[in-house]
């Protein structure tokens, strides 16, 4: 019956200690745990936005540049198309005034002029005429466009080539014939390649079709490559915090485009996990350090358990002893300044007052 009481007792003292050892746990981890997840899922929010606003940033600044690019060639356009020798709609006048537009910029292989009907009137290099009726360039300007534009690959250069047309306007702005630059585009393509974000992150210059112009992997393409299955073309002009990331070739990656004024798409990508590389390892050590408090919570929340039910299953077995006629029990708990230390004063006054009681009783 004793060996049974006691083994009781042992019950009750470790559940209380599993009980209070809980209780802490729960009122120390979960706030701890709460702040923790509250400080890295709105780090990691303030990270995807500053993903997104770097890729903004570097794809609008790459527009301004293929932009401000484009618009330097067309001011020679414009502003040659004007010249007397051009509205001569003479040969002889015109080849010496293309020559020197092909000299000054060293990206213009070929500046020439182009008649009503489509036949080579004047050019740059001195190499005899050509039909160009039906390129699409010219198309456009004899459709009424003031200006025609066309990336194809270059006859001489074999890469790609991009070709800018004004009309030549005589009076009663009559269209007399077209002037034209072609261009190389390998310096537009630098511009191109010097954009890195990191290790992974690189642009890419597709024409209006979507067609490869140039790659940020260094190389001006030698072919007009078709890429418009890339996975930011799909949800253009679509962009969020939450609907710039994508797969591509089984690689997740980061990526956001851009029209410039030529009709051009601009994409500018990362990979993925370079990208959140900073926000992964934050998160990680952030882990670390709640793994850490934990323990550390744990071991103080069972030291502080054991500190108090230790004392109580030490009072009930005294108790117990008391209650078998063993009044001379040491009770070491007396000297604590708590409710424990004033339980254990209590017995220990109790089991005076049975001594003093059964010594009375004894001398009866």
């Amino acid at each position: 019956m004793a060996e049974g009481t006691a083994r009781d007792q042992d019950d009750a003292g470790f559940k209380i200690l599993y009980q209070i050892l809980a209780t802490m746990c729960v009122i120390a981890l979960i706030p701890i745990g709460g702040l923790w997840y509250i400080s890295i899922y709105k780090s990691r929010q303030d990270w995807t936005t500053n993903i997104l606003q770097n890729l903004i940033n570097n794809t609008a600044s790459l527009g301004r540049s293929v932009d401000d690019w484009t618009a330097m060639n067309l001011r020679v356009l414009e502003q040659n198309a004007v010249t007397p020798a051009m509205l001569s709609m003479e040969s002889e006048l015109q080849n010496p005034v293309l020559k020197t537009m092909a000299d000054s910029y060293e990206w213009v292989y070929l500046a020439f002029t182009v008649w009503p009907n489509g036949q080579n009137l004047g050019r740059s290099d001195g190499k005899p005429q050509t039909f160009y009726g039906d390129r699409d360039y010219f198309k456009q300007v004899l459709g009424g466009k003031a200006l025609g534009q066309q990336v194809l690959l270059g006859k001489t250069s074999g890469k790609p080539a991009f070709i800018l047309a004004k009309p030549i306007t005589g009076e009663g702005a009559k269209t007399l014939g077209v002037i034209a630059i072609a261009m190389s585009l390998e310096d537009l393509s630098k511009t191109i390649t010097k954009t890195r974000i990191g290790e992974t992150g690189f642009a890419v210059l597709l024409d209006e079709n979507n067609r490869l112009i140039a790659h940020g992997n260094g190389e001006v393409s030698s072919e007009l490559q078709d890429l418009g299955s890339h996975p930011a073309l799909r949800q253009r002009n679509r962009f969020d915090r939450n609907s710039f990331v994508f797969e591509e070739g089984g690689k997740k990656i980061v990526a956001y485009t851009k029209k410039t004024q030529q009709g051009w798409t601009l994409i500018v990508q990362q990979d993925y996990r370079e990208a959140y590389a900073a926000a992964d390892e934050a998160q990680r050590n952030a882990l670390l350090l709640l793994v850490v408090t934990m323990v550390t919570v744990v071991f103080v929340a069972y030291f502080l358990a054991r500190r108090l039910s230790t004392p109580l299953r030490n009072l009930t077995l005294i108790a117990e002893e008391i209650s078998r006629g063993n009044l001379s029990a040491e009770i070491r708990e007396t000297e604590r300044n708590d409710e424990i230390g004033a339980l254990a004063r209590a017995i220990e006054r109790m089991g005076v007052s049975l001594q003093m009681a059964f010594d009375r009783l004894r001398k009866r």
